[in-house]
């Protein structure tokens, strides 16, 4: 790993640093050993099992007064506080973790005087902030100004402020964040043939003129990444665990399944009915219509999150409806195969590349610049078999999720295989 990309993983000492920092100017705030103290007691909590569970958990280091039950939207919070503060230990963690549901609540935690870090409460902040890994189409709810920590499995950590990640604790190794892959120009390049010709089947009445060519392409591409992400995002709640590969459209597709894949459920070529595609048509023109005209492409993608249209929640809801399809797909053993038009090859896939790969590439930036080699003996099987589909087709995206949450995307570039570890709660 080159010296810059050590530099931009902090230390545990530097974040307990930073979260300090951004405390300090709170009356009765932490202190640096108390905050130290605090992740020691989050990660023996997360070693911990509460009646046969592992336990998890949201904690936001925040004073009692900092939030206020708000108006009843469904971003707004609600809070309760307790008469008594209870000692926070990682006992009491495990012991009221049921009640802060992990994907629902968070717990909070603050010091008070001589006695250190106290359990003051319980913040509901609802499920929207899972829209930033899950896809979703509306805000994430409302921001959280202070330092919060998940503890997310046994011996992993995460650190969060507001609902940027900075840093992760896993097993015995402090790691910076991990890359958002949904950003990266790979998928923008890929994906950018099909998108440019959707649009021009569209462009000719059939959608609105508010918005142009160019801003309708950029939000075909945005609309597209959600969906993927909630494909990815159910099958890794779900525990189970699986690949999703993503082949070129049309024949060559085709040439791709027919050469290195087996599916033992195969679907029928239908080029005349692909719903995603029909979907994401009604979408796009309904946000046309809703734009002002004249809108760039982040003004027509908060248009897009942020409308209360009921004609665009319906879409919403059919289009998520079909994401979730999907992964029920993936529960089968075997990869799923989608070619980019979001069209199902086949389920069940497995891939029979008769070709060694031993070790492979891991970028550490969007960019695939700082790259390091990777031993692939340590993988399972579902990675290993993406490796050896990538080696020999270049044009082939893979998805893999472990059945511990990890995601990985796998690709070739530059004829390796690289593959990117996904950012996640």
């Amino acid at each position: 790993m080159t010296d810059e990309q050590e530099t931009s993983a902090p230390t545990l000492a530097e974040l307990v640093h930073q979260m300090f920092e951004q405390l300090s100017g709170i009356e009765g705030h932490p202190s640096e050993i108390q905050i130290r103290q605090l992740c020691d007691w989050l990660y023996a909590a997360s070693l911990l099992k509460e009646e046969g569970r592992a336990v998890r958990a949201r904690v936001i280091i925040a004073p009692p007064d900092s939030f206020e039950s708000s108006a009843n939207s469904p971003d707004s919070l609600y809070v309760i506080r307790f008469a008594v503060s209870h000692g926070l230990s990682p006992n009491e963690i495990k012991r009221i973790s049921p009640a802060a549901s992990f994907f629902h609540s968070a717990v909070g935690v603050w010091p008070d005087r001589d006695r250190g870090f106290r359990i003051w409460g319980i913040i509901n902040t609802g499920p929207r902030w899972l829209n930033l890994v899950a896809g979703g189409r509306k805000p994430m709810g409302k921001d959280i100004p202070f330092p919060v920590v998940h503890i997310r499995d046994p011996g992993w950590l995460l650190f969060y402020d507001c609902y940027s990640l900075i840093a992760e604790w896993r097993g015995r190794e402090f790691h910076g964040p991990r890359i958002d892959v949904f950003q990266s120009n790979l998928l923008q390049e890929r994906f950018d043939g099909m998108r440019r010709r959707l649009i021009g089947e569209l462009a000719n009445g059939c959608l609105p003129d508010t918005l142009d060519v160019e801003v309708y392409s950029t939000l075909a591409h945005q609309i597209s990444l959600q969906f993927v992400k909630r494909i990815i995002n159910l099958v890794r709640t779900s525990g189970h665990g699986g690949s999703l590969v993503v082949l070129p459209a049309g024949e060559e597709g085709q040439d791709v399944t027919t050469r290195w894949i087996d599916c033992k459920y195969s679907a029928e070529p239908n080029v005349h009915e692909l719903r995603f595609r029909t979907l994401l048509k009604s979408i796009l023109r309904r946000v046309g219509q809703l734009s002002p005209k004249g809108a760039d492409a982040d003004e027509a993608w908060e248009v897009f999150k942020n409308s209360s249209d009921s004609e665009l929640d319906e879409m919403e809801e059919a289009f998520f409806e079909l994401a979730r399809f999907f992964s029920d797909l993936m529960q089968v053993d075997g990869a799923l195969i989608i070619d980019n038009r979001m069209s199902v090859i086949g389920f069940g896939g497995e891939i029979r590349v008769d070709r060694n790969v031993l070790q492979v590439g891991q970028a550490h930036d969007l960019g695939g610049t700082f790259v390091t080699s990777w031993n692939v003996q340590g993988d399972g099987t579902r990675h290993r078999s993406v490796y050896r589909l990538c080696s020999v087709e270049p044009s082939v995206i893979g998805f893999v999720i472990s059945q511990d949450s990890q995601v990985r995307m796998i690709a070739n570039v530059n004829d390796s295989v690289v593959f990117w570890a996904h950012s996640m709660i």
